[in-house]
């Protein structure tokens, strides 16, 4: 029997990720952010989606691993196989300022590779997922790969806010969409050409990273070496950067981005 979730968890999972909605969007516009150890922000509604969204899954699968965000390290991995990473809201900043690009997302690993992902943005109504036969659905719609291969015309990269600031990124035409799953949603959906993410954690990938997988795409670093994920499980910022896309996209991607040099 497979560890993963059947067909009908997988509806018990939206549902979760719908009341986590819920406390988002109650929240939403009403919130003050506090800012963690790494100067990224926190708020309640953080800290709500987290403990519903850990609660549900330990009861559920009690003898799955976690990871999640706010409260990594107090976790024990109690399974070498799977592995539930939670990013209760990707996006704190867009979502403390009143903008659309943030969500909840759920991913998971199984022997050290994303093949789940969920994410949902409910101020949007637009929820991303797969199945544990490999099908991606964009809310109840199944998706064909349609992951785009090239730059074409208006082709993006999607970034973060500060992306510019550390890196020369000679690329036509970018965008910043919010958060990272954002902008691995909309890559893997082949609304952006690419995705570049400078500083990543674990559960700012494991989600988008399943998703894109099954539609196509991969997740590397920036020098093209794989993502390990089991070496981020202890909440360690990853060692590069990361891009995302077709494969083809990528080969390319790494000669477009260049650290800045700065004088002393």
């Amino acid at each position: 029997m497979s560890p993963l979730p059947t067909p009908d968890m997988i509806y018990q999972i939206i549902f979760w990720l719908r009341e986590a909605g819920k406390i988002a969007l109650g929240f939403f516009e009403n919130v003050g952010p506090v800012y963690k150890s790494d100067q990224t922000f926190v708020t309640e509604a953080d800290l709500e989606i987290e403990s519903l969204l850990a609660e549900r899954i330990e009861q559920a699968f009690p003898s799955h691993g976690l990871v999640a965000e706010e409260s990594v390290g107090q976790r024990v991995l109690r399974s070498s196989d799977v592995i539930w990473v939670i990013d209760p809201l990707d996006g704190t900043t867009a979502f403390t300022q009143g903008l659309p690009g943030w969500g909840i997302a759920i991913g998971v690993l199984f022997q050290g590779e994303p093949v789940l992902g969920f994410y949902y943005m409910p101020l949007l109504g637009d929820l991303t997922y797969t199945t544990a036969q490999g099908e991606v659905f964009y809310n109840n719609h199944r998706l064909k790969p349609a992951m785009r291969l090239n730059w074409g015309q208006k082709g993006f990269l999607a970034i973060t806010t500060t992306a510019h600031a550390d890196f020369q990124i000679n690329v036509r035409h970018t965008r910043a969409l919010g958060s990272h799953h954002t902008n691995l949603i909309y890559t893997a959906r082949g609304t952006a050409t690419a995705a570049f993410l400078p500083k990543a954690y674990v559960w700012d990938l494991v989600a988008g990273a399943a998703i894109m997988r099954w539609l196509g795409g991969e997740l590397r670093y920036l020098d093209g070496t794989a993502v390990n994920y089991r070496e981020l499980l202890d909440g360690r910022l990853a060692p590069q950067p990361i891009i995302a896309g077709h494969a083809n996209v990528l080969k390319t991607l790494p000669d477009l981005i260049q650290f800045r040099q700065y004088s002393a």
